[in-house]
This record gives C-alpha cells, sequence and structure tokens, in this order.
C-alpha cells in the first residue's frame, strides 16, 4: 500500500490518511490486510509522520510487520519470489468482505465497470474496465520492478505488470463502488451516508423486540461515528463503570431503590460501549474471556441481584435473595438457550429496570419479579415441550 497520493480536497493532507469512521483510511487498510491474511505491511511513505506511525502500530497489534518503503527498488528487494502479495490503491477504504470475495486465495485484478468508476478517480484498464483499488500477485512479478524508474507509481505499475502476466479480472457488484470509493468530489453528506453503511456491516443491532437495548445499540452506532479511533473512545464503557459503582454506593449508604435507578444508566451505557468497542476492534479479532464489555455486563448482573435484594424491602432474609437470582439466573439462561426470536428481550436489563425500578418505588418488587420469573420459566417450558430449545 502507498501513502503518497495527495488528497484533491483538502490541501496539504495525503489520501491514506484521510479520516474514515474515526480513523485514518490507511489504519483500515491495514485492518483489510489482515483479513487477507497478511503478515508484514510494506507501505510506500515519505518518514514516518504521527499518522504513519499510529498506522504502523495497529499493524503491530494485530500481529503484523510494518515497513516503510521509499521506492521501488526497495520495494522488490522486501519481497521473494514465492510471496503472495495483494495491492490496495492509495486512499481507498476497502471493504473487507469485498475484498475476500474479489481476491479468494487466487491472484486476482478487482475492476469495476469504466464509465461508473473512471469518474469517481479509479483508474481505467481499457475501454470497459477500470480498477476497484485491489489485486492480488505472486512475488516472483515483483522483480519486474527493478526495470522501472525509481519514482514510478508502485501501485499503477504493479497493476500493469499483473495484466501482462495473465492474472485474471474479477468484475465486483457495480452497486459497491459507494461503499468502497473516495472522491475529490465527495461532500460532507455523501461521507456521512458511506460511514453509515460501512458501520451497519460491522455492527447489526437487535429489533426493538427489545427496546431499551436497541434504542441504546443505535445511539452507539452514531456515537461511533465521533469517537471510534479518538480518546473519548472508552468514554461509554467508563461511564457505565462509574454508574455501577454509584449504585453500589447509594445502596451501602441506605438509598437501594436510587441505586437500583442508578443501575439504569449502567445498563444503558453497556450496549453503547460494546458497538463502540466492536467497531474500534480490528475485524477478525477475537473478542478476549477478559472484554472488559463482558465483564462488566455479568458484573452488572450480580449488582443488580444485590440492589434487588436490598430494595425488595421483604422479609430481612434469604428470601430477599432468593428472588432476584432467580429472576436473573433464568433470564441469562433464556438469553442462551431461548428460541432466536426471544433472546434479546430476555437480555435486555434496560427494559427490565424499566419495569423493577417502579415496582421498587411501589412496593412490589417481590411480586414483579416472581410474575417475570415465571414468565421466563413458561417461555423456556414451551420451547421444551415444542422442541425449539436451542443450544449456544
Amino acid at each position: 500500500m502507498t501513502a503518497l497520493a495527495e488528497d484533491p480536497a483538502r490541501a496539504g493532507q495525503k489520501a491514506a490518511f484521510r479520516t474514515f469512521v474515526g480513523r485514518s483510511v490507511l489504519s483500515h487498510q491495514i485492518d483489510c490486510a489482515k483479513a487477507l491474511d497478511c503478515d508484514i505491511v510494506l507501505c510506500m511513505i515519505r518518514g514516518l509522520g504521527p499518522d504513519a506511525i499510529v498506522g504502523q502500530h495497529r499493524a503491530e497489534k494485530s500481529g503484523m510487520r510494518f515497513r516503510a518503503i521509499e521506492d521501488l527498488r526497495s520495494l522488490s528487494g522486501a519481497i521473494s519470489a514465492g510471496d503472495r502479495v495483494i495491492v490496495i490503491a492509495d486512499g481507498l477504504a476497502l471493504d473487507i468482505e469485498t475484498a475476500r470475495a474479489a481476491i479468494g486465495e487466487r491472484p486476482g485484478v478487482a475492476t469495476f465497470p469504466a464509465e461508473l468508476a473512471v469518474p469517481l478517480g479509479f483508474e481505467r484498464i481499457d475501454a470497459d474496465r477500470a480498477w476497484a483499488g485491489l489485486l492480488s500477485i505472486r512475488g516472483e512479478a515483483i522483480e519486474r520492478l527493478a526495470d522501472l524508474p525509481s519514482d514510478a507509481d508502485a501501485a499503477s505499475s504493479l497493476l500493469r505488470i499483473a495484466l501482462q502476466s495473465g492474472v485474471r479480472a474479477e468484475a465486483l457488484d457495480p452497486a459497491l463502488i459507494e461503499d468502497i470509493s473516495w472522491s475529490p468530489s465527495e461532500d460532507e453528506g455523501s461521507l456521512e451516508a458511506r460511514e453509515g453503511r460501512w458501520i451497519a456491516r460491522r455492527a447489526q443491532p437487535v429489533s426493538f423486540a427489545a427496546p431499551g437495548r436497541a434504542l441504546a445499540e443505535r445511539i452507539g452506532i452514531r456515537l461511533a461515528r465521533d469517537v471510534v479511533g479518538s480518546r473519548f473512545e472508552r468514554m461509554p464503557l467508563l461511564v457505565a463503570v462509574a454508574a455501577g459503582i454509584l449504585a453500589a454506593v447509594l445502596a451501602l449508604f441506605g438509598k437501594p431503590l436510587t441505586g437500583l435507578l442508578m443501575s439504569s444508566v449502567m445498563a444503558f451505557a453497556l450496549p453503547i460501549a460494546d458497538i463502540v468497542l466492536k467497531l474500534a476492534r480490528p475485524p477478525g479479532e477475537e473478542v478476549k474471556v477478559w472484554d472488559a464489555a463482558i465483564l462488566l455486563g455479568g458484573a452488572g448482573d450480580v449488582l443488580l441481584i444485590s440492589l434487588l435484594a436490598f430494595a425488595s424491602r421483604g422479609t430481612g432474609t434469604w428470601i430477599d435473595l432468593f428472588f432476584p437470582v432467580v429472576l436473573l439466573g433464568l433470564l441469562r439462561i433464556g438469553s442462551k438457550m431461548a428460541p432466536i426470536a426471544i433472546r434479546p428481550v430476555l437480555s435486555d436489563r434496560i427494559a427490565l429496570l424499566a419495569v423493577l425500578v417502579p415496582a421498587g418505588y411501589l412496593g412490589v418488587l417481590q411480586p414483579v419479579m416472581a410474575l417475570l420469573a415465571v414468565f421466563v420459566l413458561a417461555a423456556l417450558s414451551r420451547a421444551i415441550r415444542s422442541d425449539r430449545l436451542t443450544l449456544p
């Protein structure tokens, strides 16, 4: 990949460092390289400035090596004949799934119809086709770069070498051009629309069958456009932690109902944090068992059980703990094993608290918890009888 071309729409800025969904286009290209099983990123760039160093750190965090290349001869010397080389055009925010489908495991040149792509800045191949900005080629072909001037355009040169070597051309669906192109004439509205489509492919919010969680996740999707890649990326997670701590403190000081109300803030912030962190995570990176959002989800249920036990105003014995343990236990089981259609609502702690908080202030918390537990148990029992119980 290269980071040499100027962004015509922004004087003094490289196209590779244009911001897209909170990160530079170069960072997105590095994510794409990781998804295509690359081991090393060779980036033609003049000097390692702050933006390039961010890309280097992202590559190294993903387990790849990053090497800055200054000319074609250095590029040729960095690749052996047995390597598989993937080339991504300068400044192109490429969709990962499109990239996988276009080149797969074999050498190939991705193309679009020329009449659609050339006006958007894609390089023409012939009368009918334009390069879509992605190609795969064998390393042995890279040796031909040594015959070219050192200041020749690397991507264009490799494109010509690939075509002259008989590498197959893979025609992409023309509808994809709206999602992977960048154009000097692109206005802010078009850019926001393209960012929205990119986010929608990565984060699929639950349906409004789980109203609280659905609303929070959609807020998270909108917020992600502004905070991913910034120092505010983890702010929703910090809000969730602070709300949980405050809820526990309020309960310890004899205000469990107020603590229960504050736990609603934690419940609302967690899905937002989960969406933002998911979009910030490099594609294909496995979620660790100690992932903060997952751990806080479990801690939130423990906190909720304690708050409900304190707030139930019952007998002051173990029975006060029994109802919340049974209810939360059934909800967690149901969210994993119930029919897929009802799992979201069983995991919606925001909607649950919207019912339990008023019940607490009205003094009917235990009966409401018991009634909800019966409803969940009935749903699971019906699923078992109809053989629709779904194992994770």
